[in-house]
């Protein structure tokens, strides 16, 4: 429901609601990677509507739930997509989010493009064309690392895929950015 509604407030509700749901299903199973994974996801929703200081502290437990999804079930393209992303959103913050999560919580945020690419390849490689937005983040990896052949590769095949998810779409803006870089 959080992803079909355009409302703010609403959105926030559906995630606040779920998140919940999910602590209660950790309370019962601290060892399904499911659960861990969709609290993960609901913790980044939540971050959505959130202030700095508690976007940070979602961005902790977004991860330290991903890596626990993952050394639950490390076939699952899912979680590793989903690390991509938060390595990606990681290594594009800002000074103030970084010096915020050191201040607050003693721990730095620390990730790279190359650490997001390495996520968004596993996923790929567990999946092939399990995501467009994943092929998306590819491209884009590779095109910050400077490696346009890849880049290029990679918006291709992103290009080949249906868009599945409202996601998925919302990445066409994207792609046409990256046609116009890249050029073809």
């Amino acid at each position: 429901m959080c992803e079909l509604t355009e409302e703010g407030s609403e959105k926030k509700s559906y995630a606040l609601n779920g998140k919940e749901e999910a602590e209660a299903a950790l309370e019962k199973g601290a060892e399904n990677a499911e659960c861990h994974l969709w609290y993960a996801v609901l913790c980044g929703q939540l971050a959505e509507h959130e202030g700095i200081q508690r976007r940070v502290q979602s961005g902790f437990s977004f991860k330290e739930h991903v890596d626990k999804a993952i050394a639950l079930q490390p076939e699952n393209p899912l979680a590793h997509f989903l690390l991509g992303r938060w390595c990606y959103q990681v290594s594009h913050l800002g000074w103030l989010e970084k010096k915020t999560a050191t201040a607050l919580f003693e721990s730095t945020l620390s990730a790279t493009v190359q650490d997001a690419l390495q996520s968004f390849l596993k996923a790929e490689e567990l999946q092939p064309g399990f995501s467009k937005a994943g092929r998306v983040y590819i491209s884009k990896c590779y095109r910050e690392l400077g490696k346009n052949s890849e880049a290029r590769q990679w918006m291709k095949l992103a290009l080949e895929l249906p868009d599945v998810t409202n996601e998925d779409s919302a990445f066409q803006k994207d792609l046409e950015e990256l046609e116009v870089i890249l050029g073809e």
